[in-house]
């Protein structure tokens, strides 16, 4: 069978694991085999704090639900995603990495990601939705993906479909392993996958200039920021104390709509046509208080905008680094790979920075961004003359 044929994968049985006891049979059982399938739920979509709602795990003979919920020992999962002797098989592990990490402190070792060995493979397509239809015939039911997984008790649809974003995560894996080493490109894999297991999670975004990250902000008069980063905060509070996602306290564009209009009158509130009516009997007073709180600061306090806009490189740098990607691009075409995935554009332009600022003859290892399969793929000597002008790399399409 060739890696491009569908083969049939079979139904898995799917427990849910509510009890520290069968969460123990479950571990006892995993512990014992090569490789296991992993993902996660959360509810971001539907709450303020994000954290970990379901946990899903699979083997080639079962599939499990985790409920963290009623589980209050995790550490036998944990164990299992620390021990070297068991491959965990991810599909974008990235988010799901820095999350176990996050709520549970977990750190996974020899992981496989399904959507890295994809790009490696220069899928055109690398959802696992995508990969699973090319490869099996599967097409993943995605009505659920913005379901609130933080409800209980869960339904059977629920359970079947976090099930179905590990039980083939196994098979898959098989099957693209087999076509990285075809390819000769299983140790560019390794060297992705071993990035992952440094992954740990990050502080959460916050402080009141959140508010520029809304559309149209950064735009907006002094004036208006000012009122908006008031709204802002207002709307944030009531989303930490209600555990509510804050678009679903007001939305973006009312939020924005708002500030621009100030009302500080319930008659001129009503008349915001965003503004349910049903938020304004519930808080309109609260937001009255809040605009007129914000009108009241003077100029001097309103927010001022300041460029945040990197430099621009300068002319011997921009040189440089339109030659790299002309040299990217070029084998990017031959790999039948993204230009993005072979040499990302800012860590070509950290390498073109580094040569011109350095004053030597230029050394393509100073590009610490750019990976060891990286620097194979692209040349060693492509690169070095890309970086001194002495060559002429063929002109391509500029992909940015």
């Amino acid at each position: 069978m060739t890696t491009d044929q569908k083969a049939p994968v079979p139904a898995l049985p799917v427990r849910v694991i509510t009890t520290t006891s069968s969460l123990s049979s479950l571990a006892e059982r995993l512990g014992r085999e090569p490789s296991l399938g992993f993902d996660t739920e959360a509810a971001s979509f539907h709450r303020y704090h994000d954290r970990i709602y379901l946990i899903q795990v699979s083997s080639v003979s079962e599939s499990a639900i985790l409920d963290p919920l009623a589980l209050d020992d995790l550490s036998t999962l944990g164990a299992l995603l620390a021990d070297p002797r068991i491959q965990i098989v991810f599909h974008d592990a990235d988010y799901d990495l820095r999350s176990l990490n996050r709520d549970y402190h977990f750190v996974a070792r020899n992981i496989f990601d399904t959507r890295i060995a994809a790009q490696l493979l220069g899928q055109p397509a690398v959802s696992l939705g995508a990969l699973l239809m090319k490869y099996f015939g599967i097409a993943l039911n995605k009505k659920l993906q913005r379901a609130d997984w933080s409800q209980r008790p869960l339904s059977q649809e629920m359970i079947d479909y976090a099930a179905a974003d590990t039980s083939h995560l196994v098979p898959l894996r098989d099957v693209l392993e087999a076509a990285l080493r075809e390819r000769g490109r299983w140790e560019w894999a390794l060297e992705e996958f071993r990035r992952l297991e440094t992954l740990r999670a990050g502080s959460p975004a916050g402080g009141s200039g959140n508010y520029l990250r809304l559309k149209g902000a950064a735009t907006l008069p002094p004036r208006v920021q000012i009122v908006l980063q008031a709204l802002h905060q207002w709307r944030d509070a009531h989303a930490r104390a209600l555990d509510r996602a804050p678009f679903r306290v007001l939305s973006n564009e009312a939020l924005v709509s708002l500030a621009q209009a100030a009302p500080t009158a319930e008659a001129a509130l009503r008349a915001i046509p965003r503004i349910s009516p049903a938020l304004i009997d519930r808080y309109g007073g609260e937001l009255i208080d809040v605009i007129r709180q914000a009108l009241s600061v003077p100029a001097d306090g309103w927010p001022r905008r300041e460029r945040t806009r990197a430099p621009r490189p300068d002319q011997e740098t921009e040189q440089r680094l339109e030659r790299l990607k002309l040299v990217r691009n070029d084998r990017a075409r031959e790999l039948g790979i993204e230009p993005g995935v072979l040499a990302p554009n800012a860590a070509l332009l950290s390498l073109a920075q580094r040569s011109v600022e350095s004053g030597r003859q230029p050394d393509a290892s100073q590009g610490a961004e750019l990976r060891r399969w990286q620097h194979a793929a692209l040349g060693e000597e492509q690169i070095r003359l890309a970086l001194s002008g002495l060559g002429s790399p063929a002109k391509s399409d500029s992909q940015n």
